[in-house]
């Protein structure tokens, strides 16, 4: 971008200022806020603390980007009069030169004397207000005028445009509660590719010397956003619950299998997560929430390698003929060689494609992809070496006791079994199932069609959202399941807009910002809360992307909330923000043109705004109007909250219009006048003083008083100075039009457009949009054009002013379409590849269709699963089912293989269906139960819940049905199409 701007300079219109570009990384959101705020003290002096505390931590490694946030910084003020600068006959031009001509040092060279050379310097500077005030301005008449005598000179606050306090709320333990103090935040952003939990606390560390020795005593700090300890809290949580469900998964195989075998298969998991590790380091991948999440994703996987092996050798030793322990140990590892590696396979292909998901949701997938691949890798060659090796060791001597027992295979069936082999209940418990399946066709057709129902019910729980009675404009039915891109978060902070009418005053928005935090003072769960009149408060990512460091002007505010961590707190902090929302209505009725917006913390990727309208057309005017209607129909949408437009409020402004030949008669011109008002109205930095003990520089700032520039007329009293140093009043040479502020135009890719936008308190964005876009699909403007949506398909549309007016959907349901299309693309790819691998491995285009069965049956766990705990299916959940690919293929592979297996034995179609399932039925229940206790742990975490919810009961139902249905749908292929065709030929 500043290659192209610098390339066509020459094309900027006279006038206008020299373009900046400044780039705006992740990086530079602050990981770390700390409040200064006093009783005593005003923002001024907080200001002057906040720097000589931030130039004590910017040298701490990792500090990169730091700020002092509101607080008037010091100045010296020149509030000069007009009216005795007019009477002294000195301008204001006069007076500039005079400034910045009495404010200057330099070296002028070198005097040589005894062979000492030493240098020279001239040294002007003006040192404090004292010696501004004693400057000689100009001697009209003979009469020496001083700036003093024209001009009030302060050392004291820079006049600013905003202002900062904060409070602390009912929930503040040992702070004064609803008292609203001055304050300032110093923010602190890290280096990239530093550790912010490093970074953070080494500046802690730092500041507790500094408030120990050099922090005045009513000055309190208050750390107010913490993303060190966030990410801490976090890691730690995940690693606690990597604990829980290893010891679940041991546990679970110590029951089924014994404390040995838990043992060997506990081993493999930390040796498997090493690996994952060392590839984490080699491609750059850090330690994060995804990162840790993939490893608990992965966890119920990359234990189904080592479960499969030691199992097979567990079956083995207990059933197995007698013999060398070693070959049986080899014999079992190799008996199960072929389909692992090919559920292995098939696992590592469902995963794959979600590597090349597009937008923002691309990264926040990107170490799933990664990590579990390399984790199930890693795991196979795990299960193929050091399982056998741990088992050779530790299982000699329970293979000597067992040698003499157990010689009849487990194969046989229950009519060929000696008498001193006996099924175990699992056993006998699948057989008493599948045989009268086997046997009547009848019962074999209805629990087919029994599955096929459940599938078509659970298909129809988020279908039902859309044909709910109440409709998609309504409270959602209890009956079916939400869709949604992420569920709301969790956490300890959100953030409140407070957007008063174009034109209002700094005071006037203070004055509603100060009526929503008596709301937020009388809340039981806020900590505390700080107000920023005038500008934005320290931005975080989701503010990053709706562009909120932009936003300043007397008619905005913003107020960071901080809430009691959540597992100090009953409710959730979305549930928070509903009933401020509620509270807030008198405020609302108090102030009916000013918006109050409520801003959660998404947990994932941030949109601009979740219900997002761009208006494209050829008439700007027009696409305001339609605005109008658009924010109308926005009100009236149910869930909705914020809703706002671009457009803006017309405000008054006042235009100084120039008589040209006036002006050019005074030997004036308009420029001249331009310069001249802005720098009265507006101030006029003319350099600094010198002091030594400030940290930031002392700005001499020449303004004429607030009370003297109120009224045009008081504008038009400003002396000029004319020809032949002749001054005047500017009321001389112009005269004042009232008129209205020129309103914003904003462009997207270079289309003019209007956006109109809102936020849900409850129900999903999905609904809302898709309500409003019944709405207002074909809607008849007023002119008589209509209004025409779009960019509700997987494929965004592109925008168009040329003719007609447009709609196009973006926000939170462009994303989800972008996020879901990626999705589904990726698990189409993963099937078609997962079928070609079966393909290659059956040699057979019917059996992997056969085997593939499974993986609609996993929707019949997924979407009830999503009911019964009342989550919304989102984007992880989507990952689940894309997950759940693989695992059932898995399943579907050990049975499949040895039903095949058996019957190349000289088993019977009916007695290698009903055996290999049975003799299957131990490991597949085992992986099963590990996915789902490995997974477990995540159901509680808003954004990986759904992706739990959907590994847990779609894994847990899948199962069953497969451990079935598989079966008899080979039966089924092989008695009505393979038999026929072979007594055929």
């Amino acid at each position: 971008m500043y290659n192209q701007l610098m390339q066509n300079l020459d094309r900027i219109p006279p006038g206008a200022m020299q373009p900046v570009v400044k780039p705006i990384d992740v990086d530079d959101v602050p990981i770390l806020t700390l409040t200064l705020s006093s009783s005593t003290l005003d923002g001024s002096a907080l200001r002057s603390v906040g720097e000589k505390i931030l130039a004590h931590l910017r040298n701490v490694p990792g500090v990169s980007f730091t700020e002092v946030v509101g607080g008037a910084p010091r100045a010296v003020n020149v509030w000069i009069s007009p009216a005795k600068l007019a009477a002294a006959g000195i301008s204001l031009q006069q007076l500039e030169q005079v400034l910045q001509g009495s404010n200057a040092a330099a070296p002028v060279g070198h005097v040589v004397d005894a062979n000492q050379v030493s240098p020279v310097r001239i040294d002007s500077f003006l040192g404090d207000a004292r010696q501004v005030g004693d400057l000689l301005i100009g001697a009209p008449n003979g009469r020496p005028v001083y700036l003093k005598d024209v001009a009030r000179v302060e050392d004291g606050p820079e006049q600013v445009d905003n202002m900062s306090h904060f409070a602390f709320g009912p929930a503040a333990k040992g702070a004064p509660h609803g008292q609203e103090l001055s304050a300032v935040t110093l923010s602190i952003a890290k280096k990239s590719g530093t550790n912010a939990v490093v970074v953070v606390d080494a500046v802690l560390r730092k500041l507790d010397v500094i408030k120990a020795w050099a922090l005045p005593q009513d000055v309190r700090v208050t750390v107010t956003r913490n993303d060190g300890r966030k990410a801490n809290e976090a890691v730690n949580t995940l690693v606690e619950h990597l604990g829980v469900a290893i010891i679940s998964v041991t546990l679970l195989l110590w029951f089924f299998l014994g404390w040995r075998e838990a043992g060997i298969v506990t081993l493999t998991v930390p040796l498997t997560l090493f690996a994952v590790m060392i590839v984490d380091l080699i491609v750059g991948q850090t330690i994060n929430r995804i990162t840790l999440f993939a490893l608990i994703l992965s966890l119920g996987l990359l234990v189904d390698g080592a479960i499969v092996v030691i199992e097979n050798i567990h079956r083995h030793l207990h059933h197995g003929a007698p013999g060398d322990f070693v070959d049986t140990v080899v014999t079992a590892t190799n008996e199960i060689g072929n389909p692992t590696n090919m559920a292995t396979l098939a696992v590592i292909l469902a995963f794959v494609p979600m590597a090349f998901v597009t937008g923002m949701m691309g990264p926040f997938m990107r170490p799933i992809p990664i990590n579990v691949p390399v984790a199930m890798i890693a795991s196979l060659l795990l299960a193929y070496t050091v399982v056998p090796w741990a088992a050779r060791v530790w299982l000699s001597k329970k293979a000597a006791q067992q040698a003499l027992r157990h010689s009849a295979p487990l194969e046989e069936d229950a009519g060929t079994s000696s008498s001193a082999h006996r099924p175990d209940r699992l056993h006998a418990a699948y057989l008493f199932v599948i045989e009268p399946l086997l046997r009547n066709r009848t019962r074999r057709n209805v629990m087919l069609l029994a599955v096929l129902a459940l599938l078509v019910g659970a298909m129809l729980m988020p279908a039902w959202q859309f044909v709910r009675p109440s409709g998609m404009n309504g409270p959602l039915s209890p009956l079916g399941v939400e869709l949604k891109m992420l569920p709301n978060d969790n956490t300890s902070t959100f953030l409140v807009e407070v957007d008063t009418p174009a034109g209002s005053s700094l005071e006037g928005t203070d004055a509603v910002a100060r009526a929503v935090g008596d709301v937020l003072g009388a809340m039981p769960d806020v900590v505390d809360y700080q107000t920023y009149v005038g500008e934005a408060a320290p931005i975080d990512f989701a503010a990053l992307v709706r562009g909120d460091m932009l936003a300043r002007g007397d008619n905005i505010a913003q107020i960071r909330v901080n809430l009691t961590p959540k597992e100090d707190r009953s409710l959730s902090s979305h549930a928070i923000v509903q009933d401020l929302y509620a509270r807030l209505a008198p405020v609302r009725a108090r102030y009916p043109s000013t918006h109050i917006k409520l801003f959660e913390t998404p947990p994932g990727p941030p949109v601009r705004a979740q219900v997002m309208a761009e208006l494209y057309g050829p008439d700007y005017a027009q696409l305001r109007t339609t605005a109008s209607h658009v924010v109308r129909a926005f009100d009236g949408t149910y869930g909705l909250m914020n809703q706002d437009d671009s457009v803006t409020t017309t405000a008054r402004e006042y235009r100084i219009v120039i008589d040209r030949q006036k002006a050019a008669m005074s030997g004036l011109a308009p420029g001249q006048v331009i310069q001249l008002l802005h720098d009265y109205v507006s101030g006029l930095k003319v350099g600094a003083v010198h002091d030594a003990r400030s940290d930031e520089p002392v700005s001499i700032v020449v303004r004429v008083p607030r009370d003297q520039r109120q009224t045009p007329q008081q504008l038009l009293d400003i002396p000029v100075l004319g020809a032949q140093g002749r001054v005047m009043p500017l009321s001389a040479i112009a005269h004042i039009e009232p008129g209205t502020v020129a309103r914003p135009i904003y462009t997207r890719d270079q289309h003019p457009v209007v956006y109109v936008s809102g936020e849900m308190v409850r129900s999903s964005p999905v609904y809302a949009t898709l309500s409003l876009n019944s709405k207002l699909d074909r809607h008849r403007l007023p002119d008589g054009t209509t209004l025409t949506t779009g960019n509700l398909g997987f494929r965004e549309t592109p925008a168009s002013d040329l003719k007609g007016n447009l709609l196009l959907w973006g926000g939170e349901m462009r994303l989800t379409l972008d996020v879901f299309r990626d999705l589904g693309s990726a698990f189409l790819v993963a099937l078609v590849f997962i079928y070609l691998l079966l393909v290659a491995y059956y040699r057979s285009f019917m059996l992997p269709f056969i085997v593939m069965g499974a993986i609609p049956l996993t929707l019949i766990g997924v979407f009830p699963g999503h009911w019964l705990t009342q989550q919304a299916f989102t984007a992880t959940s989507m990952i689940g089912v894309i997950a759940l690919a693989g695992i059932v293929v898995r399943n579907s592979l050990l049975l499949i293989d040895f039903i095949l297996e058996y019957r190349a034995r000289g088993y019977s179609l009916h007695d290698a269906v009903a055996q290999a399932g049975a003799v299957r039925l131990r490991p597949i229940l085992l992986t099963a139960l590990a996915i789902m206790l490995g997974s477990a742990i995540m159901i509680t975490d808003p954004v990986f819940g759904g992706l739990a919810v959907s590994l847990i009961f779609g894994t847990l139902l899948s199962t069953i049905l497969t451990l079935i249905v598989i079966p008899l749908l080979y039966y089924i292929w092989q008695i009505r199409v393979v038999e026929p065709v072979r007594i055929g030929t």
